[in-house]
Order: structure tokens, then C-alpha cells, then sequence
């Protein structure tokens, strides 16, 4: 697990604006999405997270080596299985803030908290059980036009993030892209002064149709 440096300057706050508003001109709207709802926070005991790769080739950081998240997972088999889905791409040590503090940028936002979705979770080491996100938030309710949308746990004392651009509904979202996702929250989270760190973290999780494996850095 390794730093690599970004791929570019700071924004701006000019450049920063332009993005949230180009990128907020594809997601505005609301509509009905599928809603399923977890019937507890956690899952039983399992020994092992469960294997990847989402994509074929990829190697990411296998789950128990590091204290953030490395994918979300959705639940298969009423459960018995847990398979990775999107990728984290933006982490937190939470070093110079709480995890509530950070999660208030979203709220401080307009963002919706617990948006109608689909019920994702992530590995949990210290407990070695699927959780699920302790802060889920969205720029819309339902999306029917597609939205910013993150989900967020509070793990060992770090934040990971899984932060992408909804498509629209009809019926079902999909992920129209993970980068424009993370590049949002690192202008939200700039903007309300944290710092974005300019190496990013190297998860190995890249996933169609546009995830690098690199995990931005939030300080």
C-alpha cells in the first residue's frame, strides 16, 4: 500500500466551482430509486473478507492489511456471502479532524442523509464482520435524473469513502463514474478546509468504467 502523486495542482476555487457545477448540471433531480433496507448493522461473524478481483487483473490491497476499507460489498445468498462491488476512493486518518466533522461537510452541503439506495457494506477487520457505512449522503433523495452519492465508514479511527455520480434511475442506478465522484469530495472538503493531501493512495481496487486504484487522501 503506497503513495503515488496526483495528477495535477490544486484547484482553484474558480476551477473548483466550475466542477461541482458541471458536474451538479448532470445529477440534479430527484426520482424513485429501489430502497432495501439492512435489518441489522452488521453481519455475522465471517472469517475472511470476500475475495476479489471486481475486474479481471486487478490486484488490490487484500482487506486485513490496512485499516481503511478497499471495496464495498453487497450481500448474496440472503447473506451468506458478501461480493465486492464499487470501490473506496477517498480515505481519511482523520489525524487533524472526526470523522463527524467530516461527514458535516456533506451535510453543511444540502446533501440528503440516508438517500433511498441500495444496502452496501465493508469489511471490518478488527471485528472481521461486513458493516454497514456509518454515513450515507447524496445530492438528491432518489436520483431519477442521477446524483453526487458517497457512503462513508468509521473504521479504527479512519474515514473511508466510496464516492461516485449515480445514473439516472430508470429503474435502477448505475455508476456513471467513480473519479468525477472523487474529484467532488475533494472540492467539497477543500473548500470547507480540510487539505487534500497530493499523493493518493494506491488500493490496487480499480473498477470500470473509470476507477484508477488510487484513493485521494483527506488531512
Amino acid at each position: 500500500m503506497t503513495e503515488d502523486p496526483g495528477d495535477g495542482t490544486p484547484d482553484t476555487d474558480s476551477a473548483r466551482r466550475r466542477l461541482l457545477r458541471a458536474i451538479g448540471a448532470g445529477v440534479a433531480g430527484g426520482g424513485l430509486a429501489s430502497l432495501l433496507l439492512p435489518g441489522a448493522t452488521e453481519s455475522p461473524a465471517i472469517e475472511d473478507a470476500a475475495a476479489g478481483p471486481v475486474d479481471e487483473g486487478t490486484e488490490a490491497v487484500p482487506e486485513p492489511e490496512t485499516p481503511y476499507a478497499v471495496w464495498q460489498y453487497v450481500p448474496t445468498d440472503g447473506g451468506l456471502r458478501f461480493e465486492p462491488t464499487s470501490p473506496i476512493n477517498v480515505v481519511s486518518p482523520l489525524e487533524n479532524g472526526s470523522f463527524d466533522g467530516l461527514v458535516d461537510v456533506f451535510r453543511d452541503a444540502g446533501w440528503y442523509e440516508s438517500p433511498a439506495e441500495y444496502v452496501r457494506y465493508a469489511w471490518d477487520r478488527t471485528s472481521e464482520r461486513y458493516r454497514l457505512a456509518s454515513y450515507v449522503g447524496a445530492e438528491t433523495q432518489f436520483g431519477v435524473a442521477g446524483r453526487l452519492h458517497v457512503r462513508c465508514w468509521h473504521l479504527e479511527g479512519t474515514a473511508s469513502i466510496q464516492a461516485h455520480v449515480d445514473t439516472p434511475a430508470r429503474p435502477k442506478h448505475g455508476i456513471h463514474s467513480y473519479s468525477e465522484g472523487r474529484a467532488a469530495v475533494e472540492a467539497l472538503v477543500r473548500d470547507a478546509g480540510w487539505r487534500v493531501a497530493e499523493s493518493r493512495l494506491a488500493l490496487g481496487n480499480d473498477k470500470r468504467p473509470d476507477h484508477d486504484g488510487m484513493a485521494s487522501v483527506i488531512r
